[in-house]
């Protein structure tokens, strides 16, 4: 294994981060607020066992990215034990630790756009969702439920942000952005609720994108051989790069959507296939969820054209970072958060890599591959094992799924081919 430095292959990446770091103009901010929460807020919601692992996780993604990460959770031991020092930059999921957070990363955005800049915001929430009786969606606090009026006036409409992505991993989380008709009340309150209700649309607000984990009544899942829900692990992985199928370094949200497409197609029990709703801001529907040219704090991982199929990379916690199954032709570059292991599976195989340093390039090509062998976990794990990212994601597939769609695909690639 080594690390490119002079290679011409790590020279055309490094010419795109450098490029598209020097291109943005103005200067683009990023925040994150991630709000997880394993606690329901009825008797018949079992508490989840891995909504704090995905905030935990979800803040390891976009901290090396950010100006500011915060995450609001309660952890359990294990997950304490799995990130240690985290709980101690972490406050519970409650009203009065949302609010401050959000006022004081809305100050710091307003400074940001004081001075030129375009800030940007992150809000993430994993755990419990409803939709209650009246139909307005709710997800779960420590302290009582937010609602989707709230969403709204607490988050969006102050927001100094000039782009929002939404991020929620809950059941009937679509509800919890959108609503479908008007609420049940008498004729003389029409208007007034009409006038309510468009007020927490999204068409209200074009700077505001979605990603949803159901579009429709649905249960999220959750993957103990991952520690994580599922949809928050498809989006995790995506916006680690492995959507990127133009190799811009730029995920857009179509290259998210037919991403998540892909890694459920090969799912065919329907309990289990997700349904999403993923949204782009209506301001600019080309506007990237995540830029890795842009300043962040993190190494890169190639992996070339000719290498192919179901591949992941674990950490040394044994957590996945990424998963995706790879087109033959299709280059890929991942953005990881700097550690000093990493490996490279594939099925009964690994490669052990390091990346310990910011901008660092490793060639997938150049690792050397051991065999490796998992234990059976269960017929429902082995299910997920053997259906998720069965079906390969890259130029071909994406081209595919916007055409079934009649949507404009991202620009072609302009950037020099990472292949060697």
């Amino acid at each position: 294994m080594r690390l490119l430095r002079c290679a011409p292959l790590a020279l055309s990446w490094a010419l795109l981060l450098v490029g598209a770091a020097a291109s943005a103009a103005p200067e683009q901010v990023s925040y994150a607020l991630i709000v997880a929460n394993n606690t329901g807020l009825e008797p018949k919601q079992a508490p989840l066992r891995y909504a704090d692992d995905d905030g935990a996780r979800y803040y390891e993604l976009f901290a090396p990215r950010t100006r500011e990460a915060v995450l609001l959770s309660v952890m359990d031991s294990e997950t304490q034990a799995l990130h240690p020092g985290l709980a101690a930059r972490t406050r519970p999921p409650t009203r009065a630790a949302l609010k401050e957070a959000l006022g004081r990363l809305n100050a710091r955005m307003s400074e940001d756009r004081a001075r030129g800049a375009i800030p940007v915001l992150y809000f993430v929430f994993t755990g419990h969702g409803k939709r209650g009786a009246a139909g307005e969606g709710t997800v779960s606090l420590l302290d009582g439920p937010f609602t989707r009026t709230e969403l709204f006036s607490q988050v969006i409409a102050p927001s100094t942000a000039s782009f929002i992505h939404l991020i929620v991993d809950a059941c009937d989380s679509y509800f919890f952005v959108n609503s479908r008709g008007a609420l049940p009340v008498a004729p003389a309150q029409v208007q007034a609720v009409q006038g309510l209700l468009a007020t927490r649309e999204l068409a209200r607000y074009p700077h505001v994108g979605a990603v949803l984990s159901t579009s429709r009544e649905q249960e999220s899942h959750e993957w103990s051989a991952i520690r994580s829900g599922v949809f928050s692990h498809q989006v995790r992985s995506a916006l680690a790069g492995a959507a990127d199928v133009n190799a811009d370094g730029r995920i857009e949200y179509s290259e998210l959507s037919a991403f998540v497409a892909a890694a459920n197609q090969g799912v065919a029990d329907v309990r289990g296939r997700l349904d999403v709703s993923i949204q782009p801001p209506a301001l600019d529907r080309s506007a990237p969820l995540v830029n890795l040219g842009d300043k962040a704090r993190l190494g890169f991982l190639l992996l070339p054209a000719g290498l192919e199929g179901r591949l992941w990379v674990e950490d040394a916690r044994g957590l996945r970072v990424a998963e995706f199954n790879k087109e033959r032709e299709r280059s890929l570059v991942l953005g990881l958060p700097l550690a000093s292991s990493y490996f490279l599976h594939a099925p009964g195989r690994e490669a052990p890599f390091p990346l310990t340093r910011a901008g660092a390039v490793v060639d997938a090509a150049s690792l050397t591959w051991r065999e490796n062998t998992f234990a059976s976990r269960g017929a429902v794990q082995d299910a997920f094992e053997e259906k998720l990212f069965s079906v390969p994601f890259g130029p071909r597939f994406y081209t595919g799924y916007m055409a079934s769609l009649g949507q404009t695909p991202v620009a072609p690639e302009q950037q020099a081919d990472l292949s060697p």
